[in-house]
């Protein structure tokens, strides 16, 4: 008797127990406005504890988080921080052409950084084309550089890193030039313009930032073309 009454103690015990965890759980729905679910459901999911559970609902741009009171509350300021509309950015790009130096110089010549210069072997340089090119992070952006060059990209924040906190994205306002394209444009005997890629890269850039990025050479060996990328203003989320 004495040992029935043992058995059902502990069962009633750890019934308690369990009672307790589920009563320590509450449940939210977040509703997405302006990312998808998918993009923060990663970031959300390191979140989460032991008892934590996420339901995503793509079609209705839902999550539902069941977990800790804690836990939710920092789920809740994580999304808060995600869920922005795109931000605004400013970037200038201008093409540099390095070039064997004229005997005399020419106007046609700029002066260049010491490190532009060992950077890519080359003692001079003339600029080819330039462009400040505005919008939204998002929306795709072109523009031409002179009259023989045309450069585009698809401007977004910065990818979120799975290695950092909660995995959101490291400190500090970036803006991610993915696809980063040069291409030269010609024009056909047939009067047609076609275009020829130079160059198809990405780029990370900080607020202020500036990168050189080679291009390749060009038609004439010996000469190289640079892309100065210069971030004044990124968005931020």
């Amino acid at each position: 008797m004495l040992r029935k009454s043992l058995v059902f103690v502990t069962i009633i015990g750890i019934a308690t127990v369990l009672a307790a965890a589920s009563t320590n759980t509450v449940s939210r729905v977040f509703k997405l406005e302006h990312v998808s679910v998918l993009e923060v459901s990663a970031a959300v999911q390191s979140l989460l504890s032991e008892v934590g559970s996420l339901t995503l609902q793509p079609k209705l741009s839902k999550i539902v988080v069941q977990d800790q009171p804690e836990v939710i509350d920092r789920v809740a300021t994580l999304i808060e921080k995600l869920d922005h509309l795109p931000g605004l950015y400013s970037v200038e790009i201008e093409l540099l052409e390095g070039t064997e130096p004229k005997p005399f110089g020419t106007r046609e010549e700029i002066k260049a950084e010491d490190r532009l210069r060992k950077m890519f072997n080359v003692a001079a340089f003339r600029r080819l084309g330039s462009s400040v090119i505005e919008g939204q992070l998002g929306d795709r952006a072109q523009a031409d550089l002179g009259t023989d060059f045309r450069v585009w990209f698809l401007p977004q924040p910065p990818e979120t890193p799975v290695d950092t906190p909660w995995g959101a994205p490291a400190p500090g306002n970036r803006i991610y030039l993915r696809s980063l394209v040069l291409e030269r444009v010609e024009t056909s005997y047939g009067g047609e313009l076609t275009t020829r890629e130079l160059l198809r890269t990405n780029a990370v850039l900080s607020q202020k930032q500036t990168v050189y990025i080679g291009a390749g050479k060009s038609e004439d060996s010996g000469h190289v073309l640079v892309l100065v990328v210069h971030a004044t203003e990124t968005g931020s989320r």
